[in-house]
């Protein structure tokens, strides 16, 4: 009985962290472009990489940063529109790479 509830313990604290690193959060982006990069990957499809400023907070200090946005697939064509100056108007998912925040673009908004 006694293993069968450590079994069972450590299969919950399994289920519970697989589940917890799955879950990613979108966000609404509305904020503006400071870079827009178009290149091809090793196998020729365009995607796009857009560089934007956020504004964060971090223990009471406020400070900008640069986020890196990625574009694959249908929404580069939305990304080849943008440049320099221009506002970001897009749902997104929060990633992480490397330990930097960066995000991908699931969708523009008109």
């Amino acid at each position: 009985m006694r293993k069968f509830n450590i079994a069972l313990i450590i299969a919950l604290s399994l289920v519970i962290g697989i589940c917890s690193i799955a879950s990613a959060s979108d966000k609404l982006l509305d904020t503006e472009v400071k870079q827009v990069t178009i290149a091809q990957d090793k196998n020729g499809n365009d995607y796009g990489r857009i560089i934007i400023v956020e504004n964060r907070e971090l223990n009471g200090v406020k400070y900008t940063t640069d986020v890196v946005c990625m574009a694959f697939g249908s929404t580069v064509d939305g990304a080849k529109k943008l440049s320099a100056g221009d506002t970001i108007k897009a749902v997104v998912a929060e990633n992480e790479y490397r330990g930097r925040l960066n995000y991908n673009i699931i969708s523009f908004i008109n």
